[in-house]
C-alpha cells in the first residue's frame, strides 16, 4: 500500500501540474512518488523471493544477493555500454562537437565509476570506497533530476498537444546548411509549424532565427522560403531574423506580435527533445501557451536530451549549485579528514 509520502508527492505533483505544467517541479514530485511506490514493490518482491529461496534451500541467500547487487550492476553496465555505442554513432553521423559527445562522455563516466567501485572493493581501498559511496548523493541528485526530466517531458508533450488554439505559432530555428538550405531537423520543425497553421485558421506563423557566423543567411529566411513551398500563405507569415538563442526567439517574437496587436496564447514549435525547455522559457517570460516538438532521429535523441537537461540545470543555476554544494560537503569533509590524518602520520 502506498505510504504517506508517496501519496503526498503524488497529490502535490498533480495539483501543481494542473496549475502550470510548464515547469519541472510537478515532474520531480511525481517521479519521487513513482520511485517510492516502485521501491516498495521491489522491496516486497525481493523479500518474498529471498524467503522462498530460503525455504527451498535453508540458509541459501544467493538469490537475494544476486537480485540486490548483481542485477543493478548489470543494468548500470548495460546503460554505460548503450551510451558509449550511441556516442560512437553520434560522432560518425553528426561530427565531433562537444554537444555530440555528451552520450559518449556520459557512458565513459558511468563505466568509470563502476570500475572504480569494483577496484576499491576488491583491492580493499577503504578511502576510495567511502568517497564513491558519499558521491552517491550528488550523483543521485543529478540522475534523479534527469529521470524526472525524461518522464515529465514525455507527459508534457501529451498535455501540449491538447492545448487551446493559438493566436500565433512560433517555429524556432536551428542551423542551416552552408548553401543556406534547410536541413532535415529544421525541415521537420517548419513542416509541423505549417501543419499546425493549417489547423488553426485564426493564427499567424512566425519563423524565428537569426544568422550565425557560419551561415550564409538567417535561419528565418530559409524557414520562410521552405514554409512557402509547403503552402504557408504569405499574409499569415511573419519573420524574426535577429535572435541567436531560444530565449531571444521568444522575446523578440513577442515584441513583433505586440506591435501587430496579436494577443492570446502562442504555440512554440521545435524539435521533440527541445520542446519542454522551450515551454519552461515561455513560462519564465510570462508568455501564455505551450511548446510542441517534431520528431527527430532516435540515435540523435540521447545526446540532445542530455544537452537539454544540462541547459535546464543552468537555467536554475543557483538552486542546483546550492543543492550540489550541500551534497558534496560530506565528500569534501572526508577527503579533508583523510589528508589531515595522512599528514599527521
Amino acid at each position: 500500500m502506498p505510504g504517506f509520502f508517496t501519496l503526498l508527492f503524488a497529490a502535490l505533483g498533480i495539483l501543481l501540474a494542473a496549475r502550470d505544467s510548464r515547469r519541472m517541479l510537478p515532474g520531480v514530485l511525481l517521479t519521487l512518488a513513482a520511485t517510492s511506490l516502485v521501491a516498495a514493490v521491489v522491496t516486497f518482491i525481493l523479500g518474498l523471493t529471498v524467503a522462498l529461496a530460503t525455504l527451498a534451500v535453508p540458509g541459501n541467500d544467493v538469490v537475494g544477493l544476486l537480485l540486490v547487487f548483481i542485477v543493478p550492476l548489470l543494468a548500470a553496465i548495460g546503460l554505460g555500454v548503450a551510451l558509449l555505442a550511441n556516442g560512437v554513432v553520434m560522432l560518425q553521423r553528426e561530427g565531433r562537437s562537444l554537444a555530440n559527445r555528451l552520450s559518449l562522455l556520459a557512458g565513459i563516466g558511468v563505466l568509470a565509476i563502476l570500475a572504480l567501485g569494483i577496484v576499491a572493493v576488491t583491492a580493499g581501498w577503504f578511502e576510495l570506497a567511502v568517497i564513491l559511496l558519499l558521491l552517491a548523493g550528488p550523483i543521485g541528485y543529478v540522475a534523479m533530476g534527469f529521470v524526472a526530466y525524461l518522464c515529465w517531458s514525455a507527459v508534457y508533450a501529451r498535455i501540449a498537444r491538447r492545448s487551446a488554439a493559438p493566436a500565433a505559432i512560433i517555429t524556432l530555428g536551428s542551423g542551416v546548411r552552408r548553401d543556406g538550405s534547410v536541413p532535415p531537423l529544421l525541415a521537420q520543425r517548419v513542416a509541423l509549424g505549417v501543419e499546425t497553421l493549417q489547423r488553426s485558421p485564426g493564427a499567424m506563423l512566425v519563423v524565428s532565427g537569426g544568422q550565425g557566423a557560419d551561415e550564409p543567411r538567417s535561419e528565418a529566411a530559409a524557414m520562410a522560403e521552405y514554409a512557402a513551398e509547403l503552402g504557408a500563405p504569405a499574409q499569415r507569415l511573419l519573420i524574426e531574423d535577429v535572435s541567436r538563442t531560444t530565449e531571444e526567439n521568444l522575446t523578440l517574437t513577442r515584441r513583433i506580435l505586440t506591435e501587430r496587436g496579436i494577443t492570446g496564447p502562442v504555440l512554440a514549435v521545435t524539435s521533440d527533445y527541445h520542446a519542454f525547455r522551450a515551454a519552461t522559457l515561455l513560462r519564465t517570460l510570462g508568455m501564455p501557451g505551450h511548446a510542441i516538438g517534431a520528431r527527430t532521429a532516435r540515435y540523435y535523441r540521447p545526446s540532445a536530451l542530455l544537452r537539454e537537461y544540462l541547459a535546464l540545470l543552468r537555467d536554475h543555476l543557483v538552486l542546483n549549485a546550492v543543492a550540489l554544494g550541500v551534497l558534496m560537503l560530506p565528500v569534501v569533509a572526508f577527503v579533508a579528514m583523510s589528508l589531515i590524518t595522512l599528514i599527521a602520520d
